[in-house]
């Protein structure tokens, strides 16, 4: 146990006093004799398999295969996705799903072939083959690649299930939600289970806070989804038991999942959020800079807090209230003596430019004559054990008890109870705690599996099937909240726990880590995996939740912070000071530069949240994905993708002024000197503490706006269009960053194509959707790779009346145009003089 996580342990002690201590020993006994009566024996039976088949029957949209030990359904939703489920009869129930949002899926034409010793279902994309001895299962490509192969099978015992397959030599694996580990998770057993690893995580800790069932395998020229449908207590073993077998386990509930055949993991992505559902578009204001701290505990700390972003002009968007503010850490409450006037200090900070985001934890405090634990009470709301008794449990504001998100009823009496923060003026809503934990002042302390769950009257009724979905309807019911009492704006919800579909309802981040180098790295991977789950608007808190980091530790996290999805720095109670400016004025000066960067590159990023919410990609994303041919790339953690141009190589290592850096295959401009580098090998880059190497894919286009202070501040009158001479393609998206007009039509996607012509001019073509008209009357376009001083430049035909040459870039100022074209000199063109360009503001 690290000195950062013996602090954790002693300052949440210190907090909640001595009877913390009691409650926690008393919930321990509690739980201990709850077991005895109400908990499961472990798996004692032996292991049973299918056996081998016996008849198989065809239906519309593919098999039920009849074993001689079960049922197994194989049901193709689309060419491309496939669903397999396992039962004891041949009526299968409807399957129920949380991580499930979609349901309407287009005839699919699904053709049989009786091939002894096999049984083949086919679409034009996917191929499995039933084989009649041990009913195992292979799934291959229309061209005969193998995707899956079963070795193990589908098996039982008692009520556990398990799927076991082969896991191919090459095969690389990615997913599962947050691991506090490298980008490649094969070699281990994860667990399927939310926890709160109190009190903090290192690298190989596992459970952590999220874990997410889906499962990503890229081999060359090949990729493969899974979703493990059961959010039962579970686990994932990548090859640890046996190198060359995957098994998926749940110790309960159906043996259910989805296969998704590529060909490549952004194909897998689409397919996967087809059928989980995808990122809705945030505000744009949620993409800016994030601050807060457990201890921000007065109204005149948020107003001294505020005056100093704005007065040191350092841009951020929101201001985050810890549980401090609450009035004894019950939900929905404040304090009436440090914040008496809440409403008007949320006003007044808005008008500063600043968007407030709340902490509401689950728990509800029991105390009669509090009013939303007698609702929660009356109305019948709350999580209960086997003998009906509503759950009890130790948390910050004493004993308390927990709502039922897995019943409509609940979800919608929580929405309900949203008015009291919103009407306060809150902006957005941060839900902690949420996997759930209690504090015992242990490693993953929560309620107990045999904890009774609505299950939205579906019947289910599987041990801690709830556990893991807890968080995600929580979230859901948050959102849920939020789009009732601001229907004109986008809601904000942030989560620490999360399941499969979470992404449907809140951001998320890698919950309380530490300040270490090692916790910089692990941010990146694990931010990488969770967008590889779905989960794209991810990020970690800067500088580490729990520890102090120094002033090079905290600069070198605030850039890579800066090129991530959600941008927030956050520390605990006790710990020194962690504002921009607590490091003196070297590191602030620093620190303003990325700040003033995040928000120039806002369009841009944004873009990629646009085409998150489209298809599913990433925001942020693994090297291997821009060359899914160099396995050089496949396990690369310290580097990523922001978007389809940017790629961030940050330092990594204390007291480290130069890397090694490997770019894919192609050419990359250096974005802060223009210089031009080709890819797919290695070099060194040197870079001081005031530098964090940024790459951008030659033949790409970056929307960015002038410096602004917060998002809003005022409407931008002019946005620049940086061009990277060579060929490629980009795609950005523009609409009001509020509200839900885009939803309507109110958008403009822009397309832009890039290439050197045979007669050596370079080429723009911008091609326009949507209605949207944005704020700026003008655009700066800022072409970088122009090698020698041009002959003119054409806008739509026609010479554009001024533009500048000078280190190599090219600059004009345009309104939208169709085609661009830069006119390189003959060697017979007298040079013309060359316009001084005008100061750079």
């Amino acid at each position: 146990m690290t000195k950062a996580s013996v602090k954790t342990i002693v300052q949440v002690a210190q907090g909640l006093g001595l009877q913390a201590g009691l409650r926690a020993v008393q919930y321990k006994a509690t739980v201990r004799a709850l077991n005895h009566r109400f908990g499961r024996a472990r798996p004692r039976s032996r292991v049973q398999s299918l056996g081998n088949v016996k008849s198989i029957e065809k239906r519309p949209h593919g098999l039920v295969v009849h074993a001689e030990n079960a049922y197994v359904e194989i049901h193709f939703l689309t060419a491309e996705i496939v669903r397999v489920r396992m039962c004891p009869t041949s009526d299968f129930p409807p399957p129920f799903s949380y991580a499930v949002s979609r349901s309407d899926w287009p005839q699919t034409l699904v053709q049989t072939r009786d091939e002894p010793p096999m049984f083949t279902a086919f679409t034009d994309q996917l191929v499995c083959r039933v084989h009649r001895d041990g009913c195992r299962l292979t799934f291959a490509t229309a061209d005969h690649q193998i995707i899956s192969e079963d070795a193990g099978g589908m098996t039982w015992r008692d009520s556990e299930v398990r799927w076991t397959r082969r896991l191919p030599r090459d095969e690389h694996s990615y997913g599962l939600g947050q691991r506090a580990h490298t980008l490649n998770l094969r070699g281990k057993r994860w667990a399927l289970w939310n926890a709160d690893p109190l009190p903090g995580y290192e690298r190989g800790d596992d459970p952590v806070y999220t874990s997410i069932p889906f499962y990503v395998g890229a081999r060359d020229g090949l990729a493969l989804g899974i979703l493990w449908d059961n959010p039962a207590r579970g686990s994932a073993d990548l090859g640890a038991a046996k190198a060359d077998e995957m098994t998926l386990l749940a110790e309960d509930g159906e043996l259910r999942f989805y296969l998704f055949a590529g060909p490549t993991v952004p194909a897998v992505l689409k397919l996967y959020t087809d059928l989980t559902g995808r990122m809705p578009l945030p505000p744009i204001w949620a993409l800016g800079f994030h601050q807060s701290r457990w201890s921000y505990d007065s109204e005149n700390t948020f107003r001294a807090l505020a005056h100093e972003f704005r007065r040191r002009c350092l841009p951020c968007d929101a201001l985050y209230f810890d549980i401090d503010y609450m009035d004894g850490y019950r939900i929905f409450t404040w304090n009436r003596e440090r914040f008496p006037l809440l409403p008007n200090l949320l006003a007044d900070l808005a008008e500063q430019g600043f968007k407030t985001v709340a902490n509401l934890d689950p728990g509800i405090k029991v105390e009669p004559g509090y009013p939303v634990y007698d609702e929660a009470l009356r109305e019948n709301l709350l999580l209960k054990l086997p003998n009906d008794k509503p759950i009890i449990a130790p948390a910050w504001p004493g004993k308390v008890c927990f709502p039922d998100f897995t019943d409509a009823r609940a979800r919608a009496w929580w929405a309900a109870q949203l008015s009291t923060l919103t009407v306060a003026g809150f902006s957005g809503l941060w839900n902690d705690m949420n996997e759930p934990s209690v504090i015992t002042f242990q490693r993953d302390s929560t309620l107990p599996d045999y904890v009774h769950h609505d299950w939205d009257t579906a019947g289910q009724t599987h041990a801690a099937g709830g556990h893991n979905v807890y968080g995600m309807l929580m979230a859901r019911a948050t959102r849920e909240g939020l789009q009732k009492q601001y229907s004109r704006k986008r809601p904000f919800v942030l989560t620490r726990a999360a399941y499969a579909g979470a992404q449907r309802y809140a951001a998320s981040w890698t919950g309380d880590n530490v300040s270490t180098w090692d916790h910089l790295r692990l941010s990146i991977s694990m931010v990488l995996n969770n967008g590889l789950s779905g989960m794209a608007f991810t990020g970690a808190d800067v500088g580490g939740f729990a520890g102090e980091p120094d002033g090079e530790l905290f600069t070198r996290w605030m850039q890579v912070g800066s090129m991530l999805p959600y941008f927030r720095a956050h520390t605990m109670i006790g710990t020194a000071p962690q504002e921009p400016w607590s490091y003196g004025e070297q590191v602030e000066t620093i620190i303003r530069r990325y700040l003033e960067l995040r928000y120039q590159l806002l369009p841009t990023i944004y873009s990629a949240f646009a085409q998150c919410a489209q298809d599913g990609m990433p925001i942020v994303r693994p090297l291997f994905m821009v060359d899914p041919t160099d396995e050089t790339l496949r396990d690369v953690d310290d580097a990523f993708m922001l978007g389809d141009s940017i790629l961030v190589a940050p330092i990594l290592e204390r007291g480290a002024t130069q890397r090694e850096v490997y770019l894919p295959r192609g050419v990359w401009y250096e974005y802060d000197t223009g210089k031009l580098t080709d890819g797919a090998r290695s070099f060194t880059v040197q870079a001081p503490l005031d530098r964090m190497p940024i790459y951008v894919r030659a033949g790409r286009v970056l929307l960015m706006w002038p410096t602004i202070q917060y998002v809003g501040s005022q409407p931008p009158d002019e946005a620049r269009l940086r061009v990277f001479a060579g060929s490629g393609e980009t795609t950005l998206y523009e609409d009001a960053g509020e509200g839900t007009d885009y939803q309507r039509g109110d958008y403009r996607w822009s397309y832009f194509t890039c290439k050197f012509l045979p007669s050596g001019q370079f080429a723009i073509d911008w091609r326009r959707a949507g209605q949207y008209q944005p704020p700026y009357r003008q655009i700066r376009v800022e072409v970088v790779g122009i090698s020698g001083e041009p002959e003119s430049v054409l806008l739509d035909s026609q010479s554009a009346p001024i533009w500048y040459y000078e280190g190599g870039m090219v600059e004009f100022i345009v309104q939208p145009f169709g085609e661009a074209r830069i006119v390189g000199r003959s060697p017979s063109t007298r040079a013309a003089e060359t316009l001084p360009h005008p100061p750079r503001r």
